[in-house]
């Protein structure tokens, strides 16, 4: 009899057990659901502003353009004065590489 008491007394312990356990890993859940959907609200808000800046970044690309198209003289410009800056960078890379 009393051998049989243990045994209730044993499973009862593990039942409280379990449950104890049961209830841990449901507020887990719950915890890791909530983090779910703020991470989901977060991502989107996220693409969101990527499409928004994506927009602006082919506004700006279409508007350099366009500028460059309409001002070709002003690009000539700029690239003799690049093509005379790298004529000077060389002309110092040969003055040290003589030194």
């Amino acid at each position: 009899m009393q051998a049989l008491s243990e045994k209730l007394t044993n499973i009862e312990l593990k039942v409280r057990q379990l449950a104890l356990r049961l209830e841990r890993l449901e507020n887990e859940k719950q915890r890791l659901l909530e983090d779910n959907k703020k991470l989901r609200t977060e991502l989107v808000k996220k693409d969101n502003r990527l499409g928004q800046l994506e927009e602006k970044v082919a506004k700006s690309s279409a508007a350099l353009e366009l500028k460059r198209q309409n001002d070709p003289e002003r690009s000539k410009k700029l690239r003799k004065e690049i093509e005379q800056y790298i004529r000077e960078v060389d002309k110092c890379i040969a003055w040290l590489q003589n030194s």
